[in-house]
Parts: structure tokens; sequence; C-alpha cells
């Protein structure tokens, strides 16, 4: 039998067996053959075959980053886009870089892109009239780490035609005592924002471009695109692009869900139903964050007992689109952080399997970061997929506590008890909140640390994963998450040649090493998209 490509190593794990295999991957016109042991490989070798030996380093399934805001934030790895000012110290070395960036860029609007108020040793809470003392000709727009708030001058909300006046059902624009706005801005409530960020359709393809090569970089095959921002549709960008052969990744798509429409619906799975690019389904965002005590919990935060947080969106709304959604076999996605939040979302999809019956493809609730141990068992016995994101615990392992109490605290990002109790993870990075490296979440979810080993032995060290396990969710279990495991997600035949080869073994590495592995070789659908220099 013809191949074009046979990929060898003596670690060779498929994402299906709990340990990787000697041997190699045959490959020909995009798809798997088979994954064979050394000795069965001879009769493929053959004329025309190119033979890659990797000696010790581990070829595996490309990764699937099952949850990104690709199509709203592609662009922040642009740097004529924005300026990152993460690891910023004081409010003033925040100002100082974006001044340099607005020097630099002296068209562009001043957007500054993670910022962490908890790095800040001044404390400083930035509004418009802190950012107006330092620029005030200008649109200046910051952007927290976790995307859900957003600190504009007095210039950019009057660019952006934010005023009090505007309806605010969901109590997203922060005002002061006397009712004037602040210029602090949660979720929906900053959406006009984004519009001063809209550029031409060419611009934006360049960098979309530059970002799926990042992606391809580190490993990267398959892309989900969670996108309800409610700026601009990203989906004639990717069309465009895919028409040109220059999607490096495949894209998998969720429009928002709310005030869903059939017709809308319907032209959408018409037009976009590629290997490369198609629609997979609704999102929609139900509650906020734990940082901003607008997660939605059963029970008061600890650090501040007035308040449960709550539903960002109208609920009953909600539960409408999802039974709508399940009546046309849509599969929907579910952002809920809190506990409330998670059971409502499962509340809903049990009563669209109740009132509908099982539909083809998979639900999904994304995050899950403080889950009742009730509910835990719930998401094996409805089928829905956890898609949670072990990246961002590390941001949590000091501060969860003061939110949530020493018992709640020890029900934080559940994921052996998912697993055991059968049911199915999925993960990605929820970029741009996280850099899209696979390596950072994979070392989060087997150390259960931070970056330099903190706290020793792991934070709550009985959900830690095994390495075979953080791999397969990240591989197979993402592909069930956007409902693509039937193409990909493991090295077996007849599915796409989506692989990834690290540069050492990585079920030897120790825990520190972690970080520091990257691909030497990422192939999407039997082309080579990106390739170590030599």
């Amino acid at each position: 039998m013809k191949a074009s490509y046979v990929l060898k190593s003596r670690c060779v794990f498929d994402s299906v067996h709990e340990a990787p295999m000697a041997g190699g991957v045959v490959l020909d016109q995009g798809k798997i053959l088979g994954l064979f042991p050394e000795s069965d490989l001879r009769p493929y070798i053959k004329e025309g075959a190119k033979v890659m030996d990797y000696g010790d380093k581990t070829i595996m399934p490309g990764f699937i980053d099952s949850h990104t805001h690709t199509g709203n934030f592609m662009e922040m790895t642009d740097p004529e886009f924005c300026v990152d000012v993460a690891g910023s110290k004081t409010f003033p070395e925040v100002m100082d870089k974006i001044k340099a960036f607005g020097k630099q860029n002296r068209d562009a609007v001043l957007y500054a892109i993670n910022f962490n108020l908890f790095d800040l040793e001044d404390h400083c809470v930035p509004n418009a009239e802190i950012i107006d003392h330092y620029i005030s000709d200008r649109p200046v727009m910051i952007m927290a780490w976790d995307c859900h708030t957003w600190y504009a001058n007095s210039k950019a909300m009057k660019e952006a035609g934010i005023t009090k006046e505007l309806p605010d059902p969901t109590n997203s624009m922060e005002k002061d005592e006397n009712g004037e706005l602040t210029g602090v801005l949660n979720d929906t409530a900053a959406y006009p924002l984004q519009m001063l960020l809209v550029r031409p359709l060419e611009a934006r393809k360049k960098s979309l471009a530059k970002f799926l090569s990042q992606m391809n970089a580190v490993g990267i095959t398959t892309v989900g695109d969670v996108f309800p921002y409610g700026v601009t549709e990203p989906y004639p960008i990717y069309k465009a692009m895919e028409e040109e052969k220059k999607l490096t990744a495949r894209i998998c798509f969720y429009p928002p869900l709310l005030e869903f429409d059939e017709e809308r619906v319907k032209d959408f799975q018409e037009q976009y139903h590629s290997d490369m690019l198609r629609f997979s389904g609704l999102k929609a965002i139900l509650d906020g964050v734990l940082t901003v005590h607008t997660a939605w919990m059963l029970e008061p935060y600890s650090n501040k007992p007035e308040t449960r947080g709550g539903p960002v969106i109208d609920i009953q709304q909600l539960e409408s689109d999802i039974m709508r959604a399940c009546a046309s076999g849509i599969n929907c996605r579910v952002h809920a952080i809190g506990d409330a939040a998670i059971r409502f979302a499962l509340d809903c999809y049990e009563k669209a399997l109740n009132q509908h019956g099982p539909i083809s493809r998979r639900h999904t609730i994304e995050h899950i970061e403080y889950c009742d141990p009730a509910d835990v068992p719930r998401f094996g016995q409805l089928g829905v997929v956890a898609d949670m994101h072990p990246r961002h615990l590390t941001f949590y392992i000091d501060d969860a506590m003061d939110y949530l109490g020493e018992e709640r605290e020890s029900h934080t990002w559940f994921f052996r008890d998912v697993l055991n109790s059968g049911g199915i993870i999925g993960t990605g990075s929820d970029y741009p909140v996280v850099h899209f490296n696979p390596m950072l979440g994979i070392h989060a979810a087997v150390t259960r640390t931070n970056d330099s080993g903190h706290p020793a032995g792991g934070w709550h060290p009985e959900q830690k994963l095994s390495m075979a396990e953080i791999l397969k969710i990240y591989t197979i279990g993402s592909a069930m998450a956007l409902n693509i495991e039937k193409d990909t997600g493991t090295l077996e035949a007849g599915k796409s040649a989506d692989i990834t080869v690290l540069d050492r073994n990585i079920f030897t590495a120790s825990e520190k090493e972690i970080l520091d592995i990257k691909p030497v070789m990422t192939m999407t659908a039997g082309e080579i998209v990106y390739q170590q220099a030599q």
C-alpha cells in the first residue's frame, strides 16, 4: 500500500491506549492509514514515501483547543493592534506602556490587554478619571486578563457612544454615587468599545494567518471559536481564508445562542460545513467570574456576603433558546463558573433531553470552576461534556479561599471527580484569558501548581490527572466537545492526519520540564504547517 509519510518514534501516543508505543504512523492523502509497530512498517516504506524518524520524541494527535475567542481576539498577537501590559507592577507602568504603544501606532486606538489588578503593588483600580489624568486626547481602553472587565477613558466612552442613559439590564456599567459612569464596564456593556477596534477585512486576514501560525507552532491543529462577544462576525474572514487555502488549523465556531434564529442557523449550516471550517453549535454566557463576584453561586461569597453573583442574561430566555435549539438538533455550549450557574445549565439540558430526547451532538458547559459535588455525576449521566481549563486554577491557588471559604474551596476544578464519575472532559486555553500554549494547561493539570511549583505537592492534589489523561483530554476529549471525534483526536486509521511531534518523551519529562516542551513539527490534514528551524 502506498504511503506519503511514515512518522517513526519510540514514543507514539495515540490517545486511545494508556501508554505510548514504539512504532510509526503511516499517512497518505491527508489521512492516517494506521499506527504500526516497527516490524510492520517495512511494506509502507517504498519509493516516494517520506520517512521521518523522531527517535525518542513524542508523536501524538494534534492538540485541539476547544475554547478560544479567536474571532474577536486573533489580533491580540499583532503588535500593531494592541499592547500587552501583563506583568506591570504599578499603574503608572501600565500607562507608560500604553503611551509607548501610542507613539509607535499614531492612528490606532490605544488598546491594552492582559491588565491584572492583582499584580499591582499600588492597588490602583483604574477608572476614566484616573486614565484621563495620563491620556485624555485619544481613546484608551484597557481589558482585564479575564476578558470580562474593561476600563475606558472619557474619550473612548464618548467615541463609542456610551452614556449613562443607555439601558443596562445586567448592571454592567459601573456608576458612582451621583449616577455618573466611572469608565468601568463589564461583559456586554463593553461591546460598544470593541466596535472602535474593527479593522478592514484584509488587515484581519493577515492577523488571522499570523495567529494560526502561532497556534501551529505550539502544536494546535483545531480551534473551537466560542464567539459571543457581540461585535462583528468573523466567519466571512474564515471563509475567505479557507477559499484561499490559508487555514492551517480547522475552525469549529459557535455563534451566540440567545435569541436563537432558525433561519440564521440554517444559513450557517449551508455555508460552513467543510472539513476545515464548520458551524458547530451555539454558545451563551450565563454568569461572570469569581474575581469580581459575578459568578452565580448557590450561597453568598465568603468575602462579600451581601451577594451570590447572578446570571448576566435572562435565564428564561436561555432555557427557551436551549429548548428550541435541541428541537432542531443543535448542540449548545454554556459558560457557567459558579455552582448555581452550573446547576441551572445542567437543569436546562436535562429538561431538553426529557422533552426532545437525545440529539446526535453533545452539549457542553464551559469552565466549571466551582461545582457543587452533588452535580458532578450529572455530566456523565446526561452526556454533557465538562469543558474545563486547568491553567485558570493557577490564578486562584492563594485567593479562592477568600472568595469561597474552606469547604467550597476544596471543590474547585473537579477534574478527577468528573472523570471518575464517567464524564467526558474537553479543554483549551480560553484565549486570550491565558496563552494558548497547551503545555501551560498540561502542567497545571498534572501538578495542580503554578509555574514555580507552588504549593508543594499541589493544590488539592487528589484532583491531579496523569499525563495520559490530560493528553487524551487535549485531543480526543476536546474533539468530543466539538463533536468532531469521527474526524480527528486520535491516531486511528481513517482519521485526518492531524499530528504533533514534541521535542522529547513527554511521559518521562519531569514536572518542571513540561513547561519547556515544544513541538518540532505540526501537521494539519497531512500538510506540515510548522517545522522547527534546524
